[in-house]
C-alpha cells in the first residue's frame, strides 16, 4: 500500500463567487430577412405532363348481380276501415285494410260508410231526411222522408221544407180543401170534417153528407124495415193482389149507391170492404 498521504487535502470551494455576473448582452439581436428574395423563381417545368388513361379498360366489367335485392320490410296491418277509392273517372268509398299508408295521415279513412260518403260527397250510405218531390194520386207533390233517388242530391232536387221545395220545383202545394165527407171511425159510420182528397166524396155541409149517407148519422127516429130478398154472392177470383169484397158504387143512372162483388175494387174503397151484400147496400141506404 502507498504511505500515508504527505498533504492535507484542498480547501473547500470559495464562500462566495470570485466575480459579479456578466452585463447584459453588448449586441442586438440580427436583423430580420431581407425585404426582397434574393433570386428569380425557376422557370416553368421542363416536361410535359404523362399522358391520359388508355382508351379503353383493360378488363371487362363485372356481369350483373346474380341475386335480386332482398324484399322491404312488412308494414304492420292496418284496422279495415271506410275509404276512398278511384273508379273509372270518379270514386266509390270501400271498406278494407289493403288502402295506402297515407291515408290515414290524411284523415281520409272512415269508420263508417256513410261518413266516408258525406266527406267525398258521393252517392251511397245512409239517406237524410229531406223534402222532395213525388208523384200522388196522379198529382206531383213534396213529400218529407229518405225514398226520393240518389240522382236527386247531385240535381239539387232536396230541401229542408215543404215550403221552400214547393218554391224550389214551382208545385203548387195548397193545402187539401177541408169539407164533410163519409167515412169509418171506430168501426163506424160516420160524417167528418177534415181535408178532403180530389177522389172522394165530400159536401160543403154536414146535413148534405147525413142526407146521402143516413146511417153515418144514426137518430132516434124510427124507421120501417122492409124484407129484401136475399142476393146470391156471385163467383169471383182474387186479382191483383186483392180479394173479393163486397164494395159500393153508383148505379147506372149515377143516383143511387149499390154493391157489387168483385176483387177489382179501385184502392180508394180500401176502407168500404165487405163481407155481405146487405151490410155494405144498408151502409149507403135506408134499409
Amino acid at each position: 500500500p502507498t504511505p500515508l498521504p504527505t498533504k492535507k487535502p484542498s480547501p473547500g470551494p470559495t464562500p462566495k463567487p470570485s466575480k459579479q455576473p456578466t452585463p447584459l448582452p453588448t449586441k442586438k439581436p440580427s436583423p430580420g430577412p431581407t425585404p426582397k428574395p434574393s433570386k428569380q423563381p425557376t422557370p416553368n417545368p421542363t416536361k410535359k405532363p404523362s399522358p391520359g388513361p388508355t382508351s379503353k379498360p383493360s378488363k371487362q366489367p363485372t356481369p350483373n348481380p346474380t341475386k335480386k335485392p332482398s324484399p322491404g320490410p312488412t308494414l304492420p296491418p292496418q284496422d279495415s276501415k271506410w275509404y276512398p277509392r278511384a273508379i273509372g273517372s270518379g270514386k266509390e268509398c270501400v271498406q278494407g285494410s289493403d288502402y295506402p299508408p297515407s291515408l290515414p295521415l290524411s284523415g281520409w279513412i272512415y269508420e263508417t260508410e256513410t261518413d266516408c260518403c258525406k266527406a267525398w260527397q258521393l252517392n251511397c250510405g245512409d239517406k237524410d231526411v229531406k223534402w222532395y218531390p213525388a208523384s200522388s194520386n196522379g198529382q206531383n207533390v213534396c213529400v218529407e222522408g229518405t225514398g226520393y233517388s240518389w240522382s236527386f242530391v247531385s240535381n239539387g232536387w232536396l230541401f229542408n221544407s215543404e215550403e221552400s221545395c214547393c218554391d224550389g220545383m214551382n208545385l203548387d202545394c195548397t193545402p187539401l180543401p177541408e169539407k164533410w165527407y163519409p167515412t169509418v171511425v171506430n168501426g163506424e159510420k160516420a160524417c167528418i170534417f177534415g181535408e178532403v182528397e180530389s177522389y172522394l166524396t165530400s159536401f160543403d155541409s154536414k146535413g148534405e153528407c147525413c142526407a146521402a149517407y143516413p146511417l153515418a148519422c144514426p137518430t132516434t127516429t124510427t124507421t120501417t124495415t122492409t124484407t129484401r130478398p136475399a142476393v146470391v154472392t156471385p163467383p169471383c177470383q182474387p186479382s191483383g193482389g186483392k180479394g173479393c169484397h163486397w164494395w159500393p158504387t153508383l148505379d147506372d143512372e149515377m143516383e143511387n149507391v149499390k154493391c157489387v162483388y168483385s176483387s177489382d175494387w179501385p184502392i180508394e174503397a180500401a176502407d168500404m170492404l165487405y163481407s155481405d151484400h146487405d151490410t155494405c147496400y144498408c151502409a149507403f141506404n135506408d134499409c
